[in-house]
């Protein structure tokens, strides 16, 4: 009795070298998307294990499925979640803030608390930079975002110009972004942690 062609191709015994291959097929286009090629891979295994013709399936998958959001997009979500997750060790030591003045608008009329909504949130890295010029206050110390003037470190936190005077290297970290009541598209606080990352010893 003749078997039907399809039915002997997958029955057909394929070599463990080339099963390895083909499932590592949709790992690859994975990969060019930029997108984790590990469960990529076991899919494609897995299916080719079971009858390698499967494999098809996820190499279609993959190809037709698109990672979620721009790559820059992704970038962002990996550098904030690396940021939060080095608030979270415990050696790191970091204090609480928050940035002063942000209902102002900034130097060059960028509406601080809209920006602040727009393009920072938590995990987010910032700037400080120290303003030993300022006429308001000679211990001022800025917070910048990609060259945006956010506002200030509060006052009360002079540590932070001393410390940056004494050569100190801190980073500060959004950890809180709250959107205002009435103009939802706007911040109306943005709470961050300074992180110390040299203290000079």
């Amino acid at each position: 009795m003749n078997e039907d062609p399809a039915i002997a191709l997958l029955l057909q015994p394929v070599s463990i070298e080339i099963l390895i291959v083909v499932g590592s097929v949709p790992a690859l286009i994975a990969r060019l998307s930029h997108r984790p090629i590990a469960p990529w891979y076991f899919y494609g295994f897995a299916c080719s294990v079971v009858a390698w013709p499967l494999v098809a399936l996820p190499i279609v998958h993959a190809l037709l499925t698109r990672p979620r959001g721009t790559l820059e997009q992704i970038r962002q979500r990996q550098r904030r979640a690396d940021a939060l997750a080095l608030l979270a060790e415990s050696s790191v030591r970091s204090y609480p803030s928050r940035i002063a003045q942000l209902r102002r608008k900034s130097p060059a009329g960028i509406d601080r608390r809209r920006y602040a909504y727009e393009h920072t949130g938590p995990g987010e890295p910032l700037l400080l930079v120290r303003e030993p010029a300022n006429p308001r206050d000679p211990h001022a110390v800025a917070y910048y975002h990609r060259n945006v003037h956010l506002g200030y470190v509060p006052k009360r936190q002079r540590w932070v110009s001393e410390a940056l005077d004494d050569g100190l290297r801190l980073v500060a970290i959004a950890n809180k972004v709250k959107a205002g009541w009435m103009f939802s598209r706007r911040a109306r606080f943005v709470g961050t942690r300074i992180v110390v990352l040299y203290d000079g010893r």
